[in-house]
């Protein structure tokens, strides 16, 4: 079995044209592009809200109209926060497993395992309306992604969350590549989390422009320029580091060029 999800000649009304990519599983991949580029249209394609022309298969199943039930059990998907339901936090999490047939206490084992491992616990029996922006976003992805699924996709859930959860999510998006049974794929507006990538896709304008390695992607800096595509700081600041010849080679953390500078 080829495993992994594939996106062939992918269209959709002249704003996605000829997509095409495959992810392999156990990784993180960022898809990036400025506003309006059609990030947020390639996940929706993926998980069936829009239809589109094209294959798209994960594990080597196809995706079609006849299957799309069945295969939506395998994908996580975060798009904003509409889904939660104005309830307590417990609820909003434990529903969506007794509709896909889950006992209640399979059911209650895996909403107290992911509260744990986000650090919402606190927050399980509070009512939605009283939690703030960022509570309100991590509750939504946990809800998302409780059922393990195969293929995770998350649409600009960095953007504006707190740094303390954002870490949280981090963490568990890392821990959950170590299976290497999962596939994730992210979108971004803030050019900094692509480092969170092992693959980066650049998009512009319905197309896949670039797809490679994010750090070697950053040795071409015009890449970025002409795609519309922010670089991000670090990767601006390293360039000028070697044009100053403070530093003879890029380096992309932060604590690093500290050291490096200083010694």
């Amino acid at each position: 079995m080829n495993k992994g999800l594939k996106l062939k000649n992918l269209y959709f009304k002249d704003i996605l044209t000829d997509i095409n990519f495959e992810l392999k599983p156990g990784t993180i991949n960022a898809l990036i592009g400025k506003n309006g580029s059609g990030k947020t249209l390639v996940l929706k394609c993926i998980v069936g809200f829009i239809k589109y022309s094209g294959l798209i298969s994960l594990n080597d199943v196809v995706f079609d109209e006849k299957n799309i039930g069945e295969q939506i059990k395998n994908i996580g998907i975060y798009l904003n926060t509409k889904k939660l339901e104005d309830k307590n936090v417990y609820s909003n999490l434990i529903d969506p497993l007794f509709n896909l047939n889950y006992q209640e206490e399979t059911a209650k084992k895996k909403v107290y395992e992911i509260a744990k491992k986000l650090d919402i616990s606190d927050l399980l029996y509070k009512e939605i309306e009283t939690l703030s922006h960022s509570q309100k976003k991590v509750v939504s992805f946990a809800q998302s992604i409780i059922h393990s699924p195969n293929l995770i996709l998350i649409d600009n859930l960095f953007d504006s969350l707190d740094k303390h959860y954002k870490e949280k999510i981090i963490s568990f998006l890392k821990s959950i590549k170590k299976t290497k049974k999962t596939i994730i794929l992210f979108t971004a507006n803030n050019s900094e989390d692509l480092f969170l990538a092992d693959n980066l896709l650049i998009i512009k304008s319905g197309k896949i422009i670039e797809m490679g390695e994010p750090k070697k992607l950053l040795e071409n800096e015009s890449l970025f320029i002409k795609n519309d595509v922010d670089i991000p700081f670090i990767s601006d600041l390293s360039n000028k580091m070697i044009a100053y010849e403070l530093i003879n080679k890029p380096i992309y953390d932060m604590n690093e060029m500290v050291e490096e500078i200083w010694q």
